[in-house]
């Protein structure tokens, strides 16, 4: 089980809007269980939970861990394929446009903040793009897997040790090159604060009332 896996396709993960599906991936991220003990657990119907891992094993959340023969009935374990996913929007198709309008409606909640920012298209897509090539830089996917496989470490362990080997991993030029990328994703976002924001804009505010 990997500690943190990168999902790109944004349907899989608003199945985890469902409480029940959230509920079944905390189950298997503890041990493997087959339809019945997970329906057992659950206090649900086995069919009801057959329901919900139809849909989560198409979206690689969720795997046949193993097989056992009972008489003569074949018992499926499952298990989930990671303790924390994350939803890596793509850059292209359908999951570009998804992102596009997350990142949109991220911005205009900056307000709430009292950061006031303009929402520019082309800024917004440069945005997506850039934060694809960090989520994507160096081996960090290889290295979570092999955290994965250790034992003795328990789960914020593997987060901090896939963290760290990434950072000690990367030579000086690809340290610099994931530098830059940050520098431009920043850079990006502050493009578009408008001219009052932040305690700027609070004090602006606190005057005119």
């Amino acid at each position: 089980m990997k500690p943190v896996k990168m999902l790109t396709d944004p349907a899989a993960m608003e199945l985890l809007g469902d409480e029940t599906r959230r509920r079944i991936i905390y189950l298997l991220r503890a041990r493997e269980l087959t339809i019945s003990q997970m329906a057992e657990e659950l206090r649900m119907t086995p069919q009801a939970i057959y329901h919900h891992i139809k849909k989560l094993v198409p979206a690689e959340m969720v795997e046949v861990a193993r097989e056992e023969r009972v008489d003569n009935f074949i018992e499926t374990y499952y298990r989930a394929t990671a303790e924390v996913f994350s939803l890596s929007w793509g850059t292209s198709g359908k999951n570009q446009a998804q992102a596009e309008q997350r990142m949109r409606d991220t911005l205009l909640s900056l307000d709430k903040l009292a950061i006031r920012v303009r929402v520019e298209e082309d800024k917004v897509a440069q945005i997506i793009k850039t934060q694809g090539k960090i989520e994507t830089f160096g081996n960090k996917e290889d290295l979570e897997e092999k955290v994965s496989k250790l034992d003795g470490v328990d789960f914020i362990g593997k987060q901090e040790l896939a963290s760290v080997a990434f950072m000690i991993s990367l030579t000086d030029k690809q340290f610099q090159e994931w530098l830059e990328l940050q520098k431009e994703l920043r850079k990006l976002l502050r493009g578009l604060l408008t001219a009052t924001t932040g305690p700027e804009r609070q004090k602006s505010s606190a005057r005119k009332s």
